[in-house]
């Protein structure tokens, strides 16, 4: 930085200094590089930005009429400017402090001393809301953090860059670290749950996901995130290698890789590009292919990968393959509205479609090796996924876990998974010792390509050989994984591609199950474990097995009712005492969504249970005798009325001591152009599609305080809406909150 001359008004009288510390506040020192000056007055206390000068550096300038005008906030950045006058300025470059070379070694060492954070809140020089978020990041509150940082982002340009002159640079690195996706999630009341179409149409969530599928808590913190960042760059500073990090991991976790791309290439061409590390890489790799489960929603359908992306990519398959995958894939976009879909693009284009070619994962994994970056195994992982992600099994096997773990695999088998089965897989000398992320990685790779086989075998010797528990994440993600590929449409899919290979037996499902609940593993299911192979019992008729796993099931639902009304009464009790706890505000949204996606899943068990009933004889004791018992013992689950069927015909059953359960409100239509393959050409067919929302209490339909409802309502709905919502047209948007409305109250 060259010298420069620079002026600190105080009151009436002038200092002049040859040199000025970086990150001075504007408020004090004007920058003035000529004999004449220009500094702008200003009144009532505001801040106006100095003219631009000839070689002169942006800043703010500002006078007070006298020295008794000062405050205790003009008195403390002036002891701070006194303590850093005596060293040089500190150069920030990609994150590090480079001191120059005529600094001395004692003031190199001696650190600048900026106002704390406590120091900052102190002071009402602020606007209302990042007075407030400065609190909140204070108390470390994300969740009220997220909520002033929607309010910071309405202002204007000018305002925020204000806000930047005035702040210390560590106060918005702050900002970054407590809003990392990361982070948030522990305030997301949906957590890790999979939302499917028919979830968000029945439990009316339109407030929590929007409509592609991603929860609006991260699609809206990208956007927050963006307009600080730009405010930032506006002021001419330089984001830090960790802020960059950060910024790619919020376009994950809003299932934007196309952002995640763009914000790297804006890194390219920044200062602190050179300063790039294995970490940063990794997330980015994270990012760009959606590696984690976060970044797709939890959805693994989602990032599965099909046989038509793999055509022409990884196989060929003739002209009648392709259209008959085409109207597969038409058929199936129909009940998915847009969920899973580019959010840019001018059609109906899978996010998935765009992760289907080789060259991108190549293409990184070659400059990470060529520039000498060190490999991680959480680097390792992230690629195995993505080269996962293109159907790269060879190359996975071959130069990831072969080269750096040592785990050589002799031949694929396609036999249903199985304990005791011989392996193929040979433990040779190896580079990096695995842990679990290992074995989420081989689940996740080989799964979404219809490898259960391989992935079960291969997390049988990972663990037995360094001696690894499998959790109960990697037996759910096994049986997750299986249970899509034994399901249509997926199933069919395979099966119209010739792979029949890809298709597990129909009782691997059930497998996995006994083996996870056995001996060595001894594994306690949760009720998402249940959900999965209950399902897969009933779609294949098997009604005597399924009853005693759903009364164990529903258990864990009761035990998840009585958390539910503790939550509650804790939230009303918190209401009367006039205090805010964001913990025990995320607490209630969280039960509250557990209890209706739990009572949703036992709903549709008992609706696919009484539809496979069959009987033909008059007097079978299964419809005469069990299904009566069995509506009784589950008369809070299953429809009212209740319809099955019998030999002679349909009987109806209605309940009056029960709600009537309500039909679904037409909310919007969803238009769409779906993309197929006709003659050699592409044509995009349009579609126009309803889309509905539930309405019964136990919907997480309204956005309506609690504190408007009485007690009895809370504990036994979890509905919020006090009437009918109007119907809307497809152009009207719901409107975007991702906090609790009892927040406006503080």
């Amino acid at each position: 930085m060259l010298p420069i001359n620079s002026a600190v008004g105080l009151g009436q009288r002038t200092l002049f200094h040859t040199r000025v510390p970086r990150r001075t506040c504007s408020r004090i020192i004007s920058l003035r590089p000529h004999r004449r000056s220009r500094v702008s007055y200003i009144c009532d206390d505001k801040l106006s930005q100095c003219q631009n000068l000839p070689g002169a550096t942006r800043s703010v300038a500002t006078t007070t009429p006298s020295a008794d005008a000062l405050s205790d906030y003009d008195i403390l950045l002036f002891r701070d400017l006194l303590t850093r006058g005596s060293a040089k300025p500190r150069i920030e470059d990609g994150g590090r402090d480079v001191v120059p070379s005529n600094t001395s070694l004692g003031a190199a060492r001696t650190p600048a001393a900026t106002p704390s954070i406590d120091e900052l809140v102190e002071h009402e020089r602020f606007p209302n809301p990042f007075q407030r978020a400065l609190k909140a990041l204070q108390q470390r509150d994300t969740r009220r953090l997220l909520v002033h940082l929607e309010r910071i982002s309405r202002l204007s340009s000018m305002e925020l860059r204000e806000l930047v002159a005035m702040l210390p640079r560590t106060t918005f690195t702050e900002f970054f670290r407590s809003l990392d996706p990361l982070s948030v999630a522990s305030i997301d009341p949906t957590g890790d749950a999979l939302i499917t179409t028919g979830v968000y149409q029945v439990l009316s969530m339109q407030s929590i996901m929007d409509n592609w599928g991603v929860r609006k808590i991260y699609s809206q913190l990208l956007q927050r995130m963006l307009v600080l960042a730009g405010a930032l760059k506006d002021s001419g500073q330089a984001l830090l290698i960790d802020e960059y990090t950060c910024l790619i991991r919020c376009a994950g976790a809003a299932s934007d890789p196309a952002g995640a791309k763009l914000l790297w290439d804006d890194l390219r061409q920044s200062p602190t590009f050179d300063w790039r590390h294995t970490e940063a890489f990794t997330e980015f790799v994270c990012a760009r292919f959606l590696t984690r489960p976060l970044y797709t929603s939890h959805d693994r359908v989602r990032r599965m990968v099909k046989p038509r992306n793999l055509h022409r990519s990884r196989l060929l398959l003739n002209r009648h393959r392709v259209y008959t995958l085409d109207r597969l894939r038409f058929n199936d976009r129909l009940s998915k509205l847009y969920f899973g879909l580019l959010k840019d693009g001018d059609y109906a284009e899978d996010v998935m479609r765009m992760l289907r070619k080789k060259l991108p994962p190549s293409r990184l994994i070659s400059i990470i090796q060529d520039d000498g970056y060190q490999i991680t195994e959480p680097l390792l992982c992230a690629l195995m996924i993505a080269f996962g992600r293109v159907g790269s099994l060879r190359f996975v096997g071959s130069r990831i876990l072969h080269d750096y773990f040592g785990i050589q695999i002799g031949r694929f088998t396609y036999e249903a998974p199985d304990v005791h089965a011989e392996s193929n897989i040979v433990q040779m000398p190896n580079r990096i010792r695995p842990t679990i992320r290992l074995i989420q990685a081989v689940v996740e790779t080989y799964g979404s390509n219809g490898e259960i086989a391989v992935a079960f075998q291969l997390v049988n010797h990972i663990s037995k050989t360094y001696q690894i528990t499998v959790p109960l994440s990697t037996w759910h993600d096994l049986l997750e994984w299986t249970y899509i590929m034994i399901c249509p449409p997926t199933s069919t899919a395979w099966k119209q591609a010739g792979m029949h290979t890809k298709i597990p037996s129909s009782s691997a499902v059930e497998l996995i199950w006994n083996t996870m609940t056995s001996a060595p593993y001894h594994i306690q299911p949760g009720f998402n474990q249940y959900n999965i192979v209950i399902r897969s019992l009933l779609g294949r008729h098997q009604f005597k097995t399924t009853l005693p796993l759903m009364r164990q099931a529903v258990e864990l639902y009761n035990a998840k009712c009585r958390e539910y009304e503790e939550a509650v009464l804790g939230y009303v009790q918190m209401l009367r005492d006039g205090v805010y706890l964001g913990e025990m505000v995320s607490a209630y949204e969280r039960a509250r969504f557990v209890k209706a996606r739990m009572n949703f899943d036992v709903q549709t068990w008992c609706r696919q249970l009484l539809s496979n009933v069959r009987s033909f004889n008059p007097t079978n004791p299964l419809s005469i005798v069990a299904v009566p018992n069995f509506i009784d013992e589950f008369r809070p689950f299953v429809l009212n009325p209740v319809r099955y069927r019998t030999a002679t015909g349909y009987v109806s059953l209605f309940d009056p001591g029960r709600q009537c359960t309500s039909v679904k409100a037409f909310a919007a239509w969803v238009r769409m152009a779906v993309p197929m393959k006709h003659r050699r050409k592409w044509i995009y067919t349009p579609v126009k599609v309803k889309r509905f929302m539930g309405l019964s209490s136990n919907s997480l339909a309204g956005d309506v305080p609690i504190a408007k409802f009485d007690l009895v309502h809370l504990l036994t709905s979890t509905s919020r809406a006090v009437k009918r919502p109007a119907e809307k047209s497809s152009d009207e948007s719901v409107p975007e909150r991702f906090y609790d409305d009892d927040d406006d109250y503080y």
